[in-house]
Parts: structure tokens; sequence; C-alpha cells
């Protein structure tokens, strides 16, 4: 038993799931902490938390790099293989080019803050708020390549404690909030509280094992050791565009609600995306875990290796997303808006003025499901480096998305947004596992006919 147990421990799929339990521990705070807001501010209050938070964030992604996957995916494979100057100088220019995109954007918000509460909220007064909460861009200024690094040099429990952290800080402020009958203001300071953290603690981090790492001179390295420029611009330049398609199409989604419609179905729908997110969370982290185990395995072309990893983890993660789907089904409306007494106590996780989020979760379930699934669908084609192929399907569906979104959505019922989006992210995803999986077959096929002295190599 003990020579089984450690063959297991040494298999990838292992420890991309011990990773991966580090960064699903991190996340179990944040539920609780969730729940509670929206029983703090209710449905009106909780979706103009959640459209100023949006607003902020996806004016930052607009302009953000994916400095993580681009780190992950340039720098790692060199670190591996000892080449110190070449990671070292991918690392800087990752800093320096994320640093002066996040001035940019907090520049651009600083302009538009007042358009968007108008907009967005129905309220311009709100637009301190937005400015307000809009710090957490410059503190996020490098939080991306910091990202990245600690996932290369595999810190996955560091960064689960500083998640860990960040979600125990704004339990606190948030219960201090409540205590003192802060309302709005009080929620909103306290994310910018734990945001802050969470964004500055990481970039501590890397500055202080990088010199151990690569050398106490690593920020030295001129920018003319970068190998493969063209590829790096084009890398950083597609995952920008997708990131982009990501915001229009599924990141904004409660933007899109409060412009359209009212932050009040806005709250609806940042309700039922809690619930999503509680299914999404034990899979998520393997979004990250698993990118640099694809690249590694591609690079040293065992195929057949990455073929169980995808396997191990597609089971894993329909059996769960399944069970929750036939759960939400059968139980949700009892469990999440009726009260429930417990040896002689009742309690209620959202009150009943959440209960129209109800249909809105079945309808996500379809198309965030699909994506829970087969979570690995775009970093597989990342790992390929076939960004371009993910930001082309990723564009044609979003056009389709928008143009859906704005024809039916103002004379529709509150759920048709739902609808929409499911239909988005199950047919861009469908497209981009088969465009993948195509690829792998290919590749293992190549492979086959190299051995037997027949074929080519499948990759340059």
């Amino acid at each position: 038993m003990k020579r089984f147990l450690d063959r297991v421990e040494r298999t990838p799929f292992f420890g991309i799931v011990k990773n991966s339990g580090y960064l699903i521990f991190s996340n179990l705070v944040s539920v609780f902490l969730t729940i509670y807001i929206t029983r703090l501010l209710g449905a009106y209050y909780y979706g103009v938390l959640g459209l100023i938070t949006s607003y902020v964030a996806n004016i930052n992604k607009f302009f953000s790099f994916r400095m993580n996957e681009m780190v992950v995916h340039f720098a790692g494979d060199p670190y591996a293989k000892g080449d110190m100057r070449t990671a070292g100088a991918l690392i800087k220019f990752a800093a320096g080019l994320e640093s002066l995109t996040s001035l940019f954007a907090f520049a651009v918000l600083l302009l538009s803050a007042k358009f968007g509460a108008e907009i967005f909220l129905e309220d311009p007064t709100l637009a301190d708020q937005v400015v307000l909460y809009g710090l957490t861009i410059l503190a996020g200024a490098c939080f991306e390549t910091a990202n990245g690094v600690l996932r290369i040099f595999g810190e996955y429990r560091s960064i689960a404690w500083i998640n860990l952290l960040q979600s125990a800080v704004i339990l606190g402020f948030v219960l201090f909030a409540g205590w003192r009958d802060l309302g709005l203001s009080g929620v909103l300071t306290a994310y910018l509280a734990g945001k802050v953290l969470l964004c500055v603690v990481p970039v501590i981090f890397m500055l202080t094992l990088l010199p151990k790492k690569l050398g106490r001179d690593w920020w030295k390295t001129p920018l003319s050791a970068l190998r493969r420029k063209g590829d790096i611009l084009r890398f950083t330049f597609s995952t920008n565009v997708s990131n982009t398609v990501n915001l229009v199409a599924r990141d904004g989604e409660i933007l899109w609600i409060g412009a359209l419609l009212s932050p009040l179905y806005a709250g609806y729908y940042k309700t039922a995306m809690t619930v999503i997110n509680l299914v999404l969370m034990p899979i998520n982290p393997f979004i990250d875990t698993t990118y640099p185990a694809m690249v590694r395995m591609i690079g040293e072309r065992k195929w057949n290796e990455l073929k169980r990893l995808l396997k191990n983890a597609t089971l894993l993660s329909g059996v769960w997303t399944g069970a929750c789907f036939l759960g939400l089904a059968a139980l949700g409306r009892q469990l999440l808006f009726t009260p429930l007494t417990f040896f002689g106590r009742t309690f209620q996780v959202f009150s009943s003025e959440f209960l129209p989020s109800y249909p809105l979760i079945l309808i996500l379930m379809i198309g965030y499901g699909t994506a829970n699934v087969l979570f690995w669908n775009r970093t597989l084609l990342l790992s390929f480096e076939m960004a371009d192929l993910a930001m082309k399907i990723s564009v044609a569906g979003m056009a389709l998305k928008i143009l859906a979104t704005l024809t039916i959505v103002p004379e529709a019922a509150y759920s048709a947004e739902a609808f929409i989006l499911s239909a988005y992210l199950a047919g861009t995803v469908l497209a981009m596992t088969w465009r993948g999986l195509n690829t792998l077959r290919r590749a293992a096929r190549f492979a086959a006919a190299e051995t037997s002295g027949s074929g080519k190599e499948f990759l340059s």
C-alpha cells in the first residue's frame, strides 16, 4: 500500500490536486462572507456594490495583458532549464508593462467615474465611491506578474494563505461595518482593504524570492536577453484581446444588467453568481495549476501523459459539476431561500428577497457547468501556442452575444441575459475544446509516426 501511495503522489495529476487544494481552502471564508453581505445590504445595494466593483475591475481588465499567463508560458521553461537571464528579463518586462498599463487604467477610471455611476448605477453621486475602490488598480500594478512568478516557483500554499488573509481582513472590516451600521460605504472600504492586501503581498513575496531563485542581480538583465520577442508580443496581444472579449461577453454581465435593467436586477444576478461560484470554487484553482503542467508536457512531447491528465481532470470536474447541478435543481430553492431548522434553531442562507435569483442559477449552471467540466479548454490552446485561435473563437462568440443582448434583453424577462450568457459559454468552450483535442490527437499521431521513422515533427 505504501508503495502504491508513493507512486500516486509522484503522478502529475496528484501534484495538481494537491496544489489546487491549497487554493480551494483559501476560498471558503469568502463564501460565508458573501452570504453575510447579502443579508447586510439587501438586494438593491448588493447590486450597487457589485456594479461598483465590477466597473473598476473591468476597466483594469480592459488594459490588462494577463501577465500571469505570459510569465508562466515564457518564463517557466527557461527557469526549469536553468536559463535565469531569460527568465529574469521576461519577468522584468512583464512587471514594467503591467505597471504602465495600471497607471493608464487608473487615469481612465478617474475620467469616466461620473459617467459610469450615471449609466450603470443610476446615481452620479456614487462617482466618489467608484474612485475610492479604483485605488485597487494602483495597488495591483504588478499583481499579475507576481502571481505568475509564484506559480512558476510552485508557491501555491503561499498564494492560498494570501487569499485566506485577504478574506479574513475583509471579514473583520465587514463585521465592524455591520456592527456600526456603516452600510455600503463600510462594506466597500472592507473590499478595498482586502484587495490592496491581496495585490501588495504577492509582490513582496516575489521580490523576496527572485534573488534566491534567479540570483541577486536578476533585475540587471537587459531586455535584449529576451528570446522569441515576436512570439511574446503576439501572445501578449492575443491574451489582451481575449481578456477584453471575456470582459464584454462574460465578466461585465452585472454591468450589462445595471445599464439595461436596474441595480436591483444586478443584485439578483450577483446573488446567482455567488451560488455559481460555490460550484466553480473547487475546480477554478485547477485552471492555474494545470496550465504550467500542460506547458511542460507539450514541451517534452509527453502526449499520452497529457491525455491522462485531461481525462482525470475532466472526470473529476464532471462528477462534481453534475452532482451540484442535480442538487440545485432538486433542492436549491429549499436549501438557499427558505428557512431551515437544525436542532431547534432556524437558519436561512439568502433571505426570501433574493428568490428571483433562483431561476438564474439553474440557467447559468448550463453554461458555467460546461465551462467547469472542460475548464482546460482555453489553456490547452495556449499551451499549444494557439492563443490567436482562442482569441478568434472568443471574438466571434462575443459579437453574437452582444447582438443578442442588445436586441433581446431590454424587452424580455430579466432571465433572458442568463440564457444568452449560458449559450455563449457553452458554444465557445465546446469550440475551443474540439480544436484543442484535435491538435492533441494530431500531435500524438505525428509522435507515433516519428517513432516508426515515417513522420515529421509536429511542433517546430
